[in-house]
């Protein structure tokens, strides 16, 4: 929170809010699809937070704040200068997750790994770009890649 506060773009902040929703829904099928039965990774509750109270802070809080940061500081010219914007933030997530899940509060599961973990984070970070800036294109292609998770992943057989 601290770090939406003091760098993001609040002047814009409405132009962002749509791909804020959108990771926000997307956490919250990610819920609906592997309910205490399916999951790829598991955020592990702690004596702060109850499993409900940890996915509600990563809904409404965390999510939405990382792609209001990540779009508030994208740079707006060269491919480069883009493409490290998106490996920058693919490594914080990586980072955090790795040490997260050596911690305890992470547990992968379904032959869900760090590696899988990378890849996810590399196309969430591409997929809220695209949500930005082509909103009908990054719907599609997430109903791509929700199907493409779920079939390989074991959900829907």
């Amino acid at each position: 929170m601290a770090a939406a506060w003091r760098w993001g773009d609040w002047k814009q902040f409405k132009q962002y809010y749509p791909t804020m929703l959108y990771i926000s829904c997307l956490k919250l099928l990610y819920e609906l699809f592997s309910h205490e039965e399916h999951y790829e990774w598991h955020l592990e509750p702690d004596f702060f937070l109850n499993y409900t109270g940890t996915v509600l802070l990563h809904t409404f809080l965390i999510y939405p704040l990382t792609a209001f940061l990540f779009l508030s500081n994208f740079p707006m010219t060269g491919t480069l200068s883009k493409m490290r914007h998106i490996l920058k933030w693919t490594l914080m997530y990586i980072i955090i997750e790795l040490l997260g899940y050596k911690l305890g509060r992470i547990t992968y599961h379904a032959g869900w790994n760090g590696w899988w973990s990378l890849v996810f984070d590399l196309n969430m970070f591409v997929m809220l770009r695209l949500h930005y800036i082509h909103l009908l294109w990054a719907m599609l292609l997430s109903l791509l890649c929700t199907l493409f998770y779920l079939f390989y992943f074991g959900y829907l057989y």
